[in-house]
Order: structure tokens, then C-alpha cells, then sequence
């Protein structure tokens, strides 16, 4: 998995037809609906990939080469992890006077959806590289179905 999020009709029509399935969930599908079309997924700046290091262990890097440390702020609200970079006056000068600047854009933000069993453990920038580690706690037991009685 990795690279950039294309969002396409299919992939909506997914959740219109297990939609009427689902009770209970209409916030969740609301949040979807919402997510799907915001620039946040559909944009391909910057680029990431995600890699599954084991069963519990998940990886996000993201490509932050033209951002110091200071410019980037990772979050965690909800279901959502967002990671939104600005550049400051400061950065951008520096890169001006080094030729190294990018053309796509002094600011981005990246969000990705995560589930309930899904916690972020750490992030740290190396090399222009944003990793952030995930972890994924597993269900401790299989819980019983609860039988109804019909009356």
C-alpha cells in the first residue's frame, strides 16, 4: 500500500450499498462521505507510503524534505490522524538562498482515517522522512454472541 490516494466512483458506491445494512453507523459513513471528498485524500502532495511491519507494527512515511522539524504538526482527533506542514518565513528563506525550493507548495495536510484499535506510538523526521509508527492492539479475547430470548 502506499503512494497516493485516487478516490473513485466504485469506492463510494461501496458505502451507498452496505449503507441500508448498517445501523448505527451513519455518523461513521457521514465522516466517509466527508473524508472522500476533501483535498486532504484526494491530493497527491505530499507523497507517503504505508508499510505493515507485522501483525501490530504499521508505518506511515511521509516525504517532508522541504520542511524543517518546527513546520510540521501531527495530530490524532477522533478516527483521524492529520499531519499538516507550513512552512515558516524562516524555512522558506533558507531554501530560497539554497535553491532548494519546492514548487508545490509552502503548506499540505495529509490525513488518514485509522480504526478505534489503532494508536500512534511515535514520529520522528530523518532524512526528510516523516515515519510515524502505529500500533495496532489486538482483541485480548473473542467475545461470546449474546443469545435473545424471544417472548
Amino acid at each position: 500500500m502506499g503512494g497516493n490516494l485516487t478516490v473513485n466512483i466504485p469506492f463510494k458506491n461501496f458505502f451507498n450499498f452496505v449503507r441500508p445494512f448498517s445501523i448505527g453507523f451513519d455518523s461513521l459513513f457521514a465522516e466517509f462521505d466527508r473524508m472522500l471528498d476533501s483535498p486532504e485524500f484526494t491530493g497527491n502532495y505530499p507523497s507517503y507510503n504505508i508499510k505493515q511491519i507485522n501483525n501490530k507494527n504499521i508505518a506511515i512515511e511521509v516525504d517532508v524534505a522541504n520542511f524543517n522539524k518546527k513546520d510540521i504538526q501531527v495530530e490524532t482527533t477522533k478516527n483521524f490522524l492529520t499531519i499538516r506542514g507550513k512552512k515558516t518565513k524562516e524555512t522558506t528563506n533558507k531554501k530560497e538562498k539554497s535553491g532548494n525550493n519546492n514548487a508545490e507548495g509552502n503548506q499540505f495536510t495529509r490525513s488518514f482515517a485509522l480504526t478505534d484499535n489503532v494508536k500512534v506510538k511515535k514520529a520522528g523526521i530523518k532524512k526528510g522522512l516523516l515515519t510515524i509508527n502505529l500500533l495496532r492492539e489486538l482483541p485480548k479475547k473473542t467475545e461470546k454472541p449474546n443469545i435473545v430470548k424471544i417472548h
